[in-house]
C-alpha cells in the first residue's frame, strides 16, 4: 500500500549510515530499496562464509595452535550471529514491519575484516597450500561483494579494501623487500578502479529504479492533476479490502456545471479549473485518505486510516470548498455519493454503491450528498458526532 513502511530502515549509527548512503539525493523509499540489494540472502551468506571457514579449518588442522583455531571459532561464531540476524529480519518482514539494518551491516563489515585477516595469516604461515587457497578464496569474496553491493558503493569499497589490502600491504613488510610495494600500489589502484566501477553501476541502477518508479507513477496517477487515476485508486482499494473492511468508505464526486466552463471558456480553462479543484480536494480531506481523478469531471476519494466515519462531514466540506469562487468568474458545484465497505465486498461493488448514491444526489437537485438511500443538502448534514456510518444507514 502507499503508506506502507519501508522494507529496510536506514542505519542509525552515523558511520554505518554513511557507508549505506549511495551518495545521491534520493527519496527515503528508494534508499530503503537500495539497502535490500546489498543485504545477501541466507544461502549466499552461508556459501561465502563456508568457503573461508574451509580454508581456516585446513589451516587449524595443518598448523595446530590457538591462532588459527581462534580465527576459525571467531568466523564460525560470526556466521551463526549473521544467520540469526537474517532469520530474525525475515520474521520481521513477515509481520509487515521494517527491518533495522545496523547489525546486519556491521557484521558484514566485520566479516570482511576477518577475510582479510585470514588471508594474511595463511600467507605468512609459509604453507603454499594455504597461501593458494586463502588468496583464491579472498578474490572470490571480493568479486561477490562487487557484483552484489553496487547499491552502496561506499560499503562495497570498504569491504573490498578490508579483504584485499591487508595482504598487499603486508607483503613488503613480511618479505622485507621494497619491490613488493608494487603489489601494494596495484592493490590501491584496484580499489580506485572498483570505486569507479561501483559508482557507474550504482548510477545505472538508480536510473533504472527512478525510470521504473516514474513509469509506475504515470500508470497510477492522472497527468493533469497529479492525483491518482482509476487504476491507482482501485489497486489501493483492493489492497485495503483484503486487509479488512472496518472503517472504509468511498466518496464519488461529480462536478455540477463543469460543461459550461469548457463550452464557454475552452478546454484550457477547463483543465486549469480541474487542477485547482484537485488542489482544493486534496486540501480538504484527511491526510490518510486517497484522492483520484477518474476522468473528465469525476473524482473518487478513498476514506480510510481510521477516519472513514467522517465521510459525510468531509463531503460537506468538499462541497463548500469546490463551490467557492474561482478567478475565471464561472462557478461550479459538487455532488457526492458515499458508499460503505461491507465484508466480502469487491472494489467494483463498492464503487458501484458510491456511484449509485451519486446518481441519487444528482437526481435530487445537485449540490447534495447521498448514501445508503438517504439524500441530503449540505446545510442539513449531521455534525462530526452524528456523521457515522450507523447514523446514515
Amino acid at each position: 500500500m502507499s503508506d506502507a513502511p519501508p522494507t529496510y530502515l536506514l542505519p542509525k549509527v552515523a558511520p554505518l549510515r554513511w557507508l549505506a548512503d549511495p551518495g545521491l539525493d534520493l527519496p527515503a523509499d528508494l534508499r530503503s530499496r537500495l539497502l535490500a540489494t546489498f543485504l545477501p540472502s541466507v544461502s549466499s551468506l552461508v556459501l561465502g562464509a563456508m568457503a573461508m571457514l574451509l580454508v581456516e579449518a585446513a589451516a587449524a588442522i595443518r598448523h595446530p595452535g590457538p591462532l588459527f583455531l581462534g580465527l576459525l571459532l571467531a568466523d564460525a561464531g560470526l556466521l551463526v550471529l549473521r544467520i540469526g540476524l537474517f532469520l530474525r529480519a525475515g520474521r520481521v518482514l513477515a509481520r509487515g514491519e521494517p527491518v533495522p539494518t545496523d547489525l546486519l551491516l556491521a557484521t558484514s563489515v566485520v566479516w570482511a575484516g576477518l577475510v582479510g585477516a585470514s588471508t594474511v595469516l595463511c600467507f605468512v604461515s609459509g604453507d603454499p597450500l594455504l597461501q593458494f587457497l586463502a588468496t583464491l578464496t579472498m578474490m572470490g569474496v571480493v568479486s561477490g561483494i562487487v557484483t552484489r553491493n553496487y547499491g552502496a558503493p561506499r560499503l562495497a569499497v570498504t569491504m573490498v579494501a578490508l579483504c584485499d589490502l591487508p595482504l598487499k600491504t603486508m607483503m613488503p613488510i613480511h618479505f622485507r623487500d621494497p619491490w613488493y610495494l608494487i603489489g601494494t600500489l596495484l592493490g590501491l589502484l584496484f580499489v580506485v578502479a572498483i570505486v569507479g566501477t561501483l559508482g557507474r553501476l550504482n548510477r545505472n541502477y538508480v536510473e533504472v529504479m527512478l525510470a521504473k518508479r516514474e513509469n509506475q507513477r504515470r500508470a497510477t496517477h492522472d497527468p493533469l492533476t497529479g492525483l491518482r487515476n482509476r487504476t491507482g485508486l482501485m489497486e489501493e482499494l483492493a489492497g485495503r479490502l483484503r486487509g479488512g473492511t472496518d472503517d472504509l468508505a468511498l466518496l464519488y464526486l461529480d462536478l455540477d456545471g463543469f460543461k459550461a466552463v469548457n463550452d464557454g471558456l475552452g478546454h484550457a480553462a477547463g483543465d486549469a479549473l480541474l487542477v485547482e479543484i484537485a488542489r482544493r480536494i486534496a486540501a480538504a480531506i484527511p491526510k490518510e485518505w486517497q484522492a483520484a481523478r477518474f476522468g473528465g469531471d469525476e473524482f473518487v476519494i478513498l476514506a480510510c486510516g481510521g477516519r472513514a466515519h467522517e465521510a459525510a462531514v468531509v463531503a460537506v466540506r468538499l462541497i463548500e470548498a469546490v463551490k467557492a469562487p474561482y478567478a475565471i468568474g464561472i462557478g461550479v458545484g459538487l455532488s457526492v455519493g458515499i458508499g460503505w465497505a461491507t465484508p466480502g465486498m469487491t472494489p467494483e461493488a463498492l464503487l458501484a454503491e458510491a456511484d449509485a448514491a451519486l446518481y441519487r444526489a444528482k437526481a435530487a437537485g445537485k449540490g447534495r450528498l447521498a448514501t445508503s438511500g438517504v439524500t441530503i443538502e449540505p446545510a442539513a448534514a449531521p455534525g462530526p458526532r452524528g456523521a457515522t456510518r450507523t447514523g446514515w444507514a
